[in-house]
C-alpha cells in the first residue's frame, strides 16, 4: 500500500503539507469517481447542489459563503451548472439586478444519486479510521481553523 510518507519527504512533512496534500487527493479521487459515473458537474459544483438542497434559492454570494468559494469561482460554477440545467437564477422580488440560484427539476431528479456516489467517495476517504479517531481529527481541525478565521480576509 502506497503511503503519503513515499511522496512526501519526511523533512517536508508539516501540518500544513500534510493538509494540502489531504485535500489534493481528495480533490482527484472526487474528480475520478465523478467521471467513471460519467457525470456532467464536477464534486466542486456538487457541492453548490448539495447547498441548495439543503436550502434553495439562496444568492450566490450566500453559496459562496457556505462553499468558501470567491466570487469569481463561485460565478464560474454557477453559469456551467445553469448551462447544464441543474440551476436557475431567478430576479429577486425586492433588489431588480439580484439573482438568486435555485435547483431545476434535473437537480433534483438526480442529486440523490450522485450523492450515493460522493457519500461512498467520502467513506473511502475514512476507511479505516475510528469514531474516536475521526472525532479527535475534527477537533482538531476545527482548532486549526479557529486559529485561521480572524486572520484571514475572504474579500481577497
Amino acid at each position: 500500500m502506497k503511503t503519503i510518507n513515499s511522496d512526501i519527504k519526511e523533512k517536508n512533512k508539516t501540518v500544513g503539507t500534510m493538509l494540502v496534500a489531504a485535500g489534493i487527493y481528495t480533490r482527484i479521487y472526487s474528480r475520478q469517481c465523478f467521471r467513471d459515473k460519467n457525470f456532467d458537474i464536477t464534486p466542486e459544483q456538487f457541492v453548490v447542489l448539495e447547498a441548495l438542497i439543503h436550502q434553495d434559492g439562496l444568492y450566490q454570494r450566500q453559496l459562496g459563503e457556505i462553499t468558501l468559494k470567491d466570487r469569481p469561482n463561485m460565478t464560474r460554477i454557477i453559469n456551467i451548472l445553469e448551462n447544464n440545467g441543474y440551476v436557475e437564477r431567478r430576479s429577486d422580488v425586492n433588489k431588480r439586478k439580484v439573482y438568486k440560484i435555485y435547483l431545476t427539476e434535473k437537480a433534483k431528479n438526480n442529486f440523490k444519486y450522485m450523492a450515493s456516489v460522493a457519500s461512498d467517495y467520502r467513506s473511502t476517504m475514512i476507511n479505516g479510521i475510528s469514531k474516536d479517531e475521526l472525532d479527535l481529527c475534527m477537533e482538531v481541525l476545527n482548532k486549526v481553523l479557529n486559529n485561521l478565521l480572524d486572520k484571514v480576509d475572504m474579500n481577497v
